[in-house]
């Protein structure tokens, strides 16, 4: 277990609060208390949180874990399943509650993010399977009277071959039900895996390929309003009035009321209540939101890239080998404010009947967001029951760390005392949600003689996802770095003088993690830096990083295979130009090649390779899928911004804020290196990569250094399949 300061461990306790309610000590799966003392309900077997058994032998695996189309609902019952030996076949998943038994051992809180689900559960759901099938031998040995030594498993049975005889699970449920479960079963050997590591159908794709899937926005209960909220047009400002009577006239509308987030509309159908919203005629006091803008925030970020900021990392003496270095150089790179734009837009049904309330929301963080419900509504928080649905992506949008979109529902719902469900369009949240932090990035490098990297100065100003002491705790606890200075502070290669610095700004625009973090616009400076150094060398790329990596043989290996895959060793076909980047981040490990050709002034991306280290693979496919997904999210982000006028985003939808489709997608390869390590992160890994190799690639084409996101002020072509 993570050990912490006084300091740090008081802070964590508030966070365990927080999370679930009560403070959970040490991981335990929640078993059987004594032997005898638990029995199958009607023949259905629940030994623990995660693992029930119906008596015709169907096993449905409990998934702690928040589906956002990561593939948690697959991988998770992977794991169990294999230390279980169940048939794969009868194998189906269900959504875990908010209740602490289902927090991640390693965070000790529910939350889906940062890249830990698999490398945080991967231990505790495979001991979890192990010791149901444990419980199941010995059910079947006393049974049998013989010794449980004597059993196997296969497909959901028990067999005793000695005596050519066997039982399914199912059969075996009650009298395995009598027995308690082994605090630590024996797990198998990844030679003996049959499930994990192969790549098994989504459990869930038939449900939402055939519209069967419920998701947050689907659920309707009997009697349910529906409400929607006017919010600040710019942030910070304060309402002064609204024209409550003359709305409430509106075909439709129930009910209008201030709550804290702004103006809700209260009506019995969407059309309604958006038609009644649109005529509020709200008084705004906007105070100093209105003379904010995007390009006023860059003059102050580059103000303080010539002063010192808060240490974040400091190795070896950098001033002093840059005033020896027989060159130094310095680049600057600007990046704006981002916008998750999920598919599926945020949505709360909640219903709060005085003495309890029931809430179901797709969310990446439930036990926070019961926990934030039970605040508002001032209930004993067992009084809230939160039921987690599917959601249509996330990104980081659906764990803020306010809980922005339940509270609001709560806050509504104290007043309305009815079933109701709290809708945010697309423009709502686009225009007034949350934002990866716009940033201004400075990396200041030096060269001996012999072309060798001798330091490293990166400067930082942005707003901080990660400020105060619960989020040092947090941090502490999941084992990344998720503040500013990610992925400059944690740079792969060995600079023998490093030094990481960041200015925290603060300003009224909310921001929160998004896919990636810091990595998503301090690897786009930090790679094509190192493109700048290698030049500066007369090094190629491709062998300038990998001297650097020294004794870093994963992030070397994954170098060497891209660049092998990518024929980067032999002359590119006449009009092809590629680039390379490279990342280690969340215990996992990434190299990237893109080819682009130019048609006149335009870039067509044709092609991205990955090869990618990320320790044992549960499932392929999944795998795959999710750096294939990130690969398509780094190259809309790096396409996109979200700018400020006068206070106000200028963007509001797909239209200005676009993001890939399909028949734009380039040609993508992804290949991974076989491993027998504990499994690292991958959610993140494909996104911070692929701008910082496009960027290099497309200086290779045309000699222009890319330094400023969005990518380009002209359309970007991508290939058309």
């Amino acid at each position: 277990m993570t050990h912490l300061s006084p300091a740090s461990r008081r802070t964590f306790l508030k966070l365990s609060a927080l999370a679930g309610g009560g403070l959970l000590a040490a991981w335990h799966m929640p078993l059987a208390a004594v032997e005898d003392s638990s029995a199958a309900v009607d023949g259905v077997y629940q030994p623990n949180a995660f693992v029930r058994i119906n008596p015709d032998n169907r096993i449905t695996i409990i998934t702690a874990a928040a589906e956002i189309g990561q593939g948690t609902l697959t991988a998770i019952p992977m794991l169990v399943a294999e230390e279980l030996d169940a048939d794969w076949d009868l194998v189906s998943w269900e959504l875990a509650n908010s209740t602490r038994e289902y927090n991640n051992p390693k965070t000790f809180t529910q939350l889906t993010a940062g890249s830990t689900t698999i490398s945080s559960l991967y231990q505790q759901q495979r001991q979890a399977g192990a010791a149901v099938r444990a419980v199941l031998i010995k059910a079947a040995a006393r049974k049998w009277g013989v010794s449980a030594s004597l059993l196997e498993t296969n497909l959901s049975r028990v067999i005793d071959r000695i005596n050519n005889r066997s039982a399914t699970y199912g059969e075996l449920a009650s009298d395995a039900a009598r027995i308690s479960l082994p605090r630590s079963p024996t797990l198998k050997k990844p030679s003996e895996f049959t499930i994990i590591g192969k790549p098994k159908i989504r459990l869930d794709g038939v449900q939402k390929s055939n519209g069967s899937a419920k998701y947050g926005f689907d659920l309707y209960l009997p009697g349910m309003l529906t409400a929607m909220v006017r919010r600040p047009p710019k942030f910070g400002a304060k309402l002064v009035s609204f024209n409550a009577d003359e709305v409430k006239m509106s075909p439709g509308i129930v009910d209008v009321v201030e709550i804290p987030g702004g103006i809700a509309v209260v009506g019995t159908d969407f059309w309604s209540v958006r038609q009644g919203r649109e005529k509020l005629r709200p008084v705004w006091d906007y105070g100093q939101a209105a003379s904010f803008s995007s390009e006023d925030q860059y003059s102050l970020y580059d103000s303080l890239m010539d002063k010192r900021g808060t240490l974040r990392k400091n190795t070896g003496l950098v001033a002093l080998a840059q005033l020896r270095a027989d060159q130094t150089l310095e680049s600057t790179f600007r990046f704006p404010y981002l916008a998750h734009a999920p598919m599926e837009p945020l949505n709360v049904v909640i219903d709060y009947r005085g003495r309890e309330c029931d809430i179901w929301c797709g969310t990446q963080w439930p036990d926070a967001d019961r926990a934030a419900a039970s605040s508002v509504l001032d209930l004993p928080i067992g009084r809230v029951k939160f039921h987690t649905m599917l959601s249509g992506g996330g990104f980081g949008r659906r764990g803020t760390m306010d809980q922005d979109f339940v509270r609001e529902a709560a806050h509504l719902a104290k007043i309305i005392r009815k079933p109701l469900k709290l809708v945010w369009t697309r423009e709502d949240d686009i225009k007034g949600g949350y934002y990866r932090p716009s940033a201004v990035v400075r990396l200041k490098g030096s060269l001996n003689k012999r072309g060798q990297v001798t330091s490293i100065l990166g400067r930082i100003a942005s707003q901080s996802v990660a400020i105060g002491p619960l989020m040092e705790a947090f941090i502490t606890l999941i084992g990344e770095d998720v503040r500013t200075a990610q992925g400059i502070r944690d740079i792969p290669y060995d600079i023998p003088n490093l030094r990481a610095e960041v200015h925290y700004e603060k300003n009224e625009v909310p921001v929160n993690w998004m896919r990636s973090v810091a990595n998503s616009f301090n690897i786009f400076a930090l790679e094509t830096f190192i493109d700048e150094l290698a030049e500066a060398a007369e090094q190629d790329p491709y062998e300038f990083r990998r001297n650097m990596l020294g004794s870093n043989r994963r992030c070397r290996a994954v170098l060497d295979v891209v660049t092998d895959l990518a024929s980067w060793a032999s002359p590119a076909p006449a009009g092809i130009y590629r680039g390379i980047a490279l990342l280690n981040s969340y215990n996992s490990f990434i190299a990237q090649v893109v080819e682009i050709g130019l048609d006149g002034n335009q870039v067509m991306v044709h092609r991205v390779v990955s090869a990618v280290d990320c320790g044992i693979t549960v499932n392929p496919d999944l795998v795959k899928a999710q750096i294939e997904s990130g690969i398509v999210f780094g190259l809309s982000s790096a396409m996109g911004e979200i700018s400020i006028k006068n206070g106000e985003v200028e963007q509001s939808n797909f239209h200005n804020y676009p993001i890939l489709k399909i028949y734009q997608t380039p040609a993508i390869e992804t290949h991974f290196l076989s491993s027998d390590e504990s499994p690292g992160g991958v959610g993140e890994l494909g996104v911070p990569c692929v701008a910082p190799a496009l960027a290099n690639a497309v200086y290779q084409a045309t000699g222009e250094r890319i330094k400023s996101l969005p990518m380009f002020d002209k359309d970007l072509v991508l290939r058309q399949t």
